[in-house]
């Protein structure tokens, strides 16, 4: 069980890591996370519109809350929609343990998300917080070639591979309004609403 710092004094250097080269936004990690958007939420099937600004407040809190909620929610990955935001953003963190047990993986903010190059293949049992409690093996790019900005708005260019990808892409796919189940059969898709319904009841 991967412990994370809870207290002010925990998170100390964690906070300098968060906020450094603008990759996330700034402000006070004990933020309330914000409840997501459940399939089949309309909302889910539309497609993000680019950020255009920068810098900004508003940006920063946005990104600051899908970390959090990502956090509370225990996900690896969340994009704005899932939020109710039609934003081109999204988040993510894969856990990695230190020696004393705390998660010390870098948390990510790609704004402006375009995959340049891909290859290879990696299979996953993918899952979803707005489809809570299904999963489905799954296939997609094992390496892609990401460009992306910073909450400052730099240009980056970076080579992910691996879970990294995997979720990177299934992010990606919230901001054009795509859902993993989206390909279902109409019986399977009925099967998933039930289970989802099944799935919220137990977590209240």
């Amino acid at each position: 069980m991967i412990r994370h710092p809870k207290t002010s004094e925990e998170w100390g250097e964690v906070r300098k890591e968060l906020t450094v080269d603008g990759l996330v936004g700034m402000g006070s990690l004990l933020s309330s996370s914000l409840p997501i958007r459940i399939y089949p939420d309309p909302i889910l099937k539309k497609i993000s519109e680019p950020i255009e600004e920068f810098g900004t407040d508003e940006l920063g809190l946005l990104c600051e809350q899908m970390h959090i909620t990502m956090f509370v929610k225990h996900g690896i990955g969340l994009s704005a929609v899932q939020l109710g935001e039609l934003k081109r953003v999204i988040t993510m963190k894969i856990p990695e343990q230190d020696e004393a047990g705390y998660d010390v993986s870098r948390p990510y903010n790609f704004i402006n998300p375009e995959i340049r190059e891909s290859s290879g293949t990696f299979e996953f049992s993918e899952g979803c917080l707005s489809v809570p409690g299904y999963y489905e093996d799954r296939e997609r790019a094992n390496f892609i070639l990401l460009r992306f900005q910073t909450i400052n708005g730099d240009v980056l260019i970076k080579w992910f591979e691996g879970l990294e990808a995997f979720c990177i892409q299934h992010e990606l796919d919230h901001l054009d309004g795509k859902l993993f189940v989206d390909d279902l059969s109409p019986l399977k898709k009925d099967r998933v609403r039930k289970k989802i319904k099944n799935t919220l009841r137990r977590d209240k």
